[in-house]
């Protein structure tokens, strides 16, 4: 997917050129203002596809989750959790002061929260705080099972009833979703992800087995492409915006072949620095 969210924003990038043909090189030539802001196309349609994808697919599903709050007997939870300090039949109030609303969105915040993660508890009237570390998110992580959490709803025979909510997703949705994909972005290219090294997938992406989940995958790498280039280097969108406002101001270009060796020699320095990173 990595590869054809590069290839949309190559496309997006050369657009305008192969639309204006020459009179692009014209205005380039006349140092018309509108250039530094055309360099930024690619940056900018890179979120705002990532945002129609992101859209599309929030607004066709429905969301399916237990509620936190129906949990009223507490959770269950599993040996990694367990080790960690969770004990079965605790309710989980908030992560990082902010209320849980869906049992599922337990792990996930925990994993995409920067820094340690302050986990506030309550069992039999007792509230208490849980604080996960890094290597905390590592074992989440890499742990496969489907059953971290599972709620406590007993009914009237003693069975383990699960109560489903049904709700279609809101444009908050959709923004919270964005969010989130920013948040893991951020986390993929961060310099120094030492909590992330030996991790092959995040938890909240990490099964894909549909159409949505492949555009959920293209929306990640668009972001990424995106943030990436917001690096005022050239080669990135940013960079290159710098360099065509320096052009217009001095009213001269600079050498293109030369912009363009140095571009390539800057992209090729700051991805192999992030992989390096993540070995």
């Amino acid at each position: 997917m990595i590869v054809l969210a590069i290839i949309i924003y190559v496309l997006l990038n050369l657009a305008p050129k192969w639309m204006l043909k020459e009179k692009y090189i014209q205005m380039e030539n006349d140092f018309n203002w509108k250039i530094p802001f055309i360099k930024l196309t690619g940056f900018v349609f890179s979120f705002f596809i990532a945002f129609l994808l992101i859209f599309g697919i929030t607004k066709s599903t429905k969301d399916t989750y237990i509620e936190n709050k129906n949990a009223i007997y507490g959770l269950e939870f599993n040996n990694t959790l367990e080790e960690m300090g969770f004990q079965d039949s605790m309710k989980i109030k908030s992560i990082n002061g902010e209320e849980i609303k869906k049992v599922s969105d337990i792990v996930k915040r925990i994993i995409i929260e920067n820094g340690d993660v302050e986990v506030s508890v309550e069992k039999n009237g007792i509230h208490n705080k849980i604080v996960l570390r890094d290597s905390d998110k590592i074992l989440l992580m890499q742990n496969n099972k489907d059953n971290l959490i599972v709620p406590i709803m007993f009914d009237s025979n003693g069975e383990n009833k699960i109560i489903l909510t049904t709700k279609s997703f809101g444009f908050s949705d959709v923004i919270d979703r964005f969010k989130t994909l920013c948040k893991q972005s951020l986390i993929l290219i961060n310099s120094n992800p030492l909590a992330y090294k030996g991790i092959s997938g995040f938890v909240a992406i990490s099964k894909i087995n549909n159409f949505r989940g492949y555009l959920m995958i293209l929306s990640l790498n668009l972001i990424i492409i995106g943030i990436l280039n917001m690096l005022p280097f050239p080669g990135f969108s940013i960079g290159n915006c710098l360099i065509s406002t320096i052009e217009t101001l001095r009213k001269k270009l600079y050498n293109k072949k030369r912009k363009r060796i140095i571009g390539w020699i800057s992209i090729f320095l700051v991805v192999g620095f992030i992989i390096l990173r993540l070995i």
